[in-house]
């Protein structure tokens, strides 16, 4: 399985988390591949895009990018329904090489099936960059979350819950006050910050994950 910090190591050269999580939301809407591929990738009237078995690609990042630039014809489809070029839609250059990116990502990312619903391994590596970043959490946990004025966060001790993603999340939104802190240090909420809901998930995902590699 994937560690968080090796994510974006992971990713085909030239590819970054910026890319796939544009690549999402293109999948999701302008690319118009959710109607064929469903919302998870998981197949609809086009084929499994999670299950690493390639009908029409090799898995290559780059194969996965020339077949969404070309589509699939009627004749050379295994499942009888043509794919069109770009999936039929109007996305730039830019927009067909961030969804092939995340497609890649969908069958490629182990970490992927052990994560809580709704969470994914661009959310993960997303939240670890806010965590070193915009959420301030590396002042208070350290720069690898394993504690410094704040508890360490990779031990799988929970001081305030019980470790659930939904859990962490709510803790993140509301904090730890002074006098539930173990130590007397409390966490204010959103860890000082003023980070969105959607950085909130994401980092939630980060120390999630973190936390149960052991």
């Amino acid at each position: 399985m994937l560690r968080a910090q090796e994510v974006t190591e992971a990713l085909p050269p030239g590819v970054t988390m910026d890319m796939v999580e544009r690549g999402r939301l293109v999948f999701e809407g302008g690319g118009l591949c959710v109607s064929c591929h469903g919302p998870e990738g998981h197949g609809l009237i086009g084929p499994d895009l999670t299950d690493a078995e390639w009908l029409q690609a090799k898995g290559s990042y780059l194969s996965i990018l020339q077949l969404i630039l070309g589509g699939v014809a009627e004749a050379q489809s295994r499942t009888g329904t043509a794919m069109p070029a770009r999936g039929g839609s109007t996305i730039t250059d830019e927009e067909t090489q961030s969804v092939a990116a995340y497609v890649w990502t969908l069958s490629h990312l182990e970490s992927r099936d052990s994560l809580p619903m709704g969470v994914t391994p661009a959310m993960v590596a997303l939240g670890r960059q806010v965590f070193s970043g915009a959420g301030q959490c590396a002042g208070c946990h350290g720069p690898d979350a394993s504690g410094e004025v704040g508890p360490d966060l990779t031990d799988g001790e929970w001081l305030h819950l019980k470790g659930r993603y939904l859990a962490i999340v709510s803790q993140i939104i509301n904090g730890v006050s002074e006098e539930q802190a173990v130590g007397d240090i409390p966490m204010p909420p959103l860890g000082g910050s003023n980070i969105s809901d959607d950085d909130v998930h994401d980092v939630a995902a980060y120390v999630w994950y973190i936390a149960h590699q052991h």
